[in-house]
């Protein structure tokens, strides 16, 4: 025997083709959906060809008709009465939502997935990306990355032209020897505002070295002590990988809270990527240290580097050096570098 339900509930009705609102009364009957009016019957349409939003608890369920008209149930508490007397309940995922501990129990898996996502998954996506990504597409972000730091906070070097060339065959030599399978590029540059003791590596192998660094460092193996650790992040694409993580974390939170647009294109997205974890840079330094010892050199003078920055970087002092700074140095690290 087929079930009934003759509850007659108010609704509004509207044609689809016009923006009038039309009250009337629809009620099931057996599998029938009946829409009648003062005027008399409207519509009588099988249930099964109509299609009816979930429920919510202050909300209005809508009922969409085959013709392209739409019913408004202001009362959604009747409609489910109805529809669960002629065998049409909630669905499994309606059901979830109006129960408190469902609906907690869903928010906490929620959570650790997007944690899990955070720590575990978001890296190891990043880190494979950023290895299968075309070297074109890591060279062109480069390019993006050095003109607006260069439209920003950089200006050209002003070491002499003598300089800068022993500064590259310096490095050009040490790499055949050291890292002969890496494809990198110099650039001497100064910063805008006052001296900064620095250098850090673009997408696609550019190295932009700081007048500060090269006239701070006591001797040209400490440079290259430096220059070693930015080649441990070139090899490593570690920029690659945190501006992807950067990225990916943008649009999770645009996806939580909403409002994520033209990130990439944000000078913030481009000082982050180059901002590195204890990790890359514990990767970095080893690189370095290995490719000292590859070109007949120990750690010593990246030691020494670092242990002068950290003694000049005093409280009067510490703007100057966290300008632009990529490179935090800690007691801890330095330790680190010994034991290498």
């Amino acid at each position: 025997m087929t079930a009934t339900a003759l509850t007659s509930m108010p609704a509004t009705w509207f044609d689809g083709r016009t923006a009038a609102a039309w009250p009337v009364n629809v009620c099931l009957t057996g599998q029938s959906l009946v829409v009648s009016s003062d005027a008399g019957l409207l519509r009588e349409v099988p249930l099964r060809s109509v299609r009816i939003s979930d429920p919510s608890q202050h909300a209005p369920r809508f009922i969409y008709l085959g013709d392209g008209s739409t019913l408004e149930v202001p009362d959604p508490a009747p409609l489910g009465e109805a529809l669960a007397a002629v065998g049409r309940p909630l669905n499994l995922v309606a059901r979830l939502q109006q129960s408190a501990t469902a609906s907690t129990a869903m928010l906490a898996l929620l959570v650790a997935t997007l944690v899990f996502a955070y720590f575990e998954g978001v890296p190891a996506a990043a880190r494979w990306l950023a290895f299968a990504l075309p070297s074109s597409v890591e060279a062109r972000l480069g390019e993006q990355f050095q003109k607006t730091l260069e439209l920003r906070m950089l200006k050209p070097s002003e070491l002499s032209p003598h300089r800068r060339e022993d500064l590259q065959a310096m490095l050009r030599d040490a790499a055949v020897r050291g890292a002969p399978e890496l494809h990198y590029r110099l650039e001497p540059r100064a910063a805008r505002q006052g001296e900064v003791i620095n250098a850090f590596t673009l997408p696609g192998g550019t190295v932009i070295l700081l007048d500060g660094l090269v006239d701070f460092a006591d001797n040209d193996d400490q440079i290259l002590g430096v220059l070693g650790h930015e080649f441990g992040h070139i090899a490593n694409k570690h920029v690659m990988r945190n501006l992807l993580q950067a990225v990916a974390i943008g649009a999770m939170a645009s996806a939580a809270w909403g409002d994520f647009s033209g990130a990439a294109a944000n000078v913030p997205v481009v000082f982050g990527a180059l901002h590195y974890s204890r990790q890359f840079e514990t990767e970095a330094d080893y690189y370095a240290v290995q490719f000292l010892r590859k070109n007949g050199k120990d750690a010593k003078p990246l030691i020494e580097f670092f242990q002068e920055i950290m003694e000049r970087n005093e409280p009067g002092e510490a703007d100057s050096l966290e300008f632009l700074s990529t490179h935090p140095q800690t007691r801890e690290r330095i330790e680190r570098l010994k034991k290498m």
